[in-house]
This record gives C-alpha cells, structure tokens and sequence, in this order.
C-alpha cells in the first residue's frame, strides 16, 4: 500500500521511539540513574504517542465515504487532543520523579553510560521531533505536530537529565537536575495547552483565523465585478482540511453555464490561495435575493467591498 508523507513521517516516529524507550530503559537499570528509566517510561508514552498519530493522519487520509460526507479530517483533531493529555502525563512524570530526587537524592553507580544514553537520546529526540515539524506544518497535521512536541519534550527532558548527571558527577550537587527537571516539565505543559487549544477550536467549528478568511474577501473582491452581491459566508476546519460555504448573488440575466464558470473561477483561486480547501458556493439571482427581505439576509462583517444590495 502506498504511504503519504504524514505516515512515512509517523512510522519514522514510531520506530525511533520504540528503539529509545527500549534502549534507556536497559541503559538505566544498568547505570542505576533513575532519572533515566524515568526518561525511558516518558519514551514509552511517546510511543503511545507515536502510534496515535500513525493511526490519526492514516485514518485522516481516507477519502469521503457514505457515513463520512466530509471525510475523516476531525480524527486528526479529536486525536490530537488525547495527546495533548498524553504530554500532561508526561509532564506529571517527569515533576514527580524531580520531586522525589530532590528530597531524598539518588547514587548513580555508572553517571558516565547513564550520561551517553541521555546525549543520544537527545540528538535522535530533535532530529526526528524537527523532521516531523516540518512535515506537520507542510501538510497542516496536528497529529504529528502533537508527536513532535512529545519528541522535543523528551529531547529537553534528556538535555536536563544529561547536565544534572553531568554536575553531580563533578560536584555532588544533587539539587541542579531536579529543579531542571521541573522546569521542563512545566514547558511541557504549556505545550499541551497550546496542542489541545487548536484541537478543540477545530472540533468546535470554530471560523477560519482572520487572516484566511481575509483570504477570502481577496479572492472575492478580485472577482466582485462579475456579480452583485456575497454573503453568508461560513468557514471552518477539521485537520487539514478547510470548509467554505457562502452564497453568491449574480445579475438575472446570468446563464446557468456562465454562473457555473464563476462559481468554477472563485472555487479554483480559494483553492489556490487557502489549500485543502472544499469550497461550495450557494447562486443566487438578484430578484431572488430582493425577495428575501433585509431579515433574511446575513451580511459578512469583512464581506467584499463594492456589493451592496441591488
């Protein structure tokens, strides 16, 4: 079967993920760090995390079907907020073993494997993390934005735990890499916030941001002397995909084959301007839209300039 780029880039995540969580778990044990089994559990969740977004943007990708008119686009949403949730647990791991390090302190038989471990960890962490940014914000997946940010959590997790070990074997300061640990942590949080913030903003139907509904008006405006009136307009977004409705008011004299190829021209520079774009456009001849009465008919606040009523 062939794979899109969002799943070539998610099953990179999940093996990456798999082999780390494996590898710091035997590394910590062995070493004695704590820290770095705890770092191995996290590297677990990431995996829970990775396979997530295997299945989101796998499940996303499928086309529009009988009980899906509008495809599969808000599993990707609705997914990307149970890793918001993920990325808070790692966050609670990651406070609680610093807490518990910093009252009553650990003895690391082997600082030098255990700090190795950590120094691979990160370097694996942010190339994959930054190679599935990229692929998030080319193909606008929230998924695999969550996996990345569950990546580069991990990553400054390792970093904090590196340079504690690192200190403690110089110094015997235990207190450096708890209070870092902390730190990170509460990044971690904010980075959930802001991960599941957009994920429900998406299954709420929330309006495209201004500046892609400004989008928009300027598709419209550059078609407005062709017909007399836009309104009703009506965005939203599910994963990637974006949805446009609105209703278009043309001359009486206007053929059905010449609104047609308005409607066509409108679609195509909406598509051209805002990707992943289903467009559907509503004619409606002027004496129609005169029959309607000023009650019912809703006016955009930004609507395009130059259309008022006939």
């Amino acid at each position: 079967m062939v794979q899109t780029v969002e799943q070539k880039a998610a099953v990179i995540s999940v093996v990456a993920t798999a082999l780390l969580t494996t590898a710091e778990i035997a590394v910590g044990i062995f070493s004695g760090a704590i820290s770095v089994v705890a770092n191995g559990v996290q590297s677990a969740l990431d995996l829970v995390a990775a396979l997530t977004a295997w299945f989101a943007v796998s499940q996303a990708s499928k086309p529009p079907d009988r009980s899906h008119r509008y495809g599969h686009g808000k599993v990707e949403s609705l997914l990307g907020a149970v890793q918001a949730l993920l990325i808070w647990v790692t966050a609670g791991f990651i406070a609680a073993d610093a807490i518990q390090k910093l009252l009553k302190g650990t003895i690391v038989d082997y600082p030098l494997a255990a700090m190795v471990m950590m120094g691979i960890s990160v370097i694996v962490d942010i190339g994959v993390a930054r190679y599935l940014f990229s692929v998030a914000r080319r193909f606008e997946s929230l998924a695999l934005e969550a996996d990345a940010w569950h990546l580069q959590a991990d990553a400054l997790a390792a970093l904090s735990i590196f340079a504690g070990l690192g200190v403690l074997s110089l110094t015997g300061w235990h207190f450096i890499d708890p209070l870092l640990a902390i730190f990170v942590a509460i990044l971690i949080v904010k980075a959930g916030f802001d991960i599941l913030r957009e994920a429900v903003t998406h299954l709420l139907d929330t309006a495209l941001p201004e500046e892609e509904e400004a989008l928009i008006d300027q598709v419209l405006n550059s078609h407005s002397h062709k017909f007399i009136n836009a309104h009703r307009l009506r965005t939203r977004q599910a994963g990637k995909h974006r949805y446009i409705d609105l209703h278009l008011v043309v001359r009486d004299d206007m053929t059905v084959e010449e609104a047609h190829q308005l409607c066509d021209e409108i679609e195509h520079d909406i598509r051209k301007a805002l990707p992943n774009a289903d467009v559907t456009i509503h004619v409606e001849s002027a004496s129609s839209f005169r029959e309607q009465g000023e009650e019912d008919s809703f006016e955009q606040p930004k609507a395009p300039s130059g259309k008022g009523k006939p």
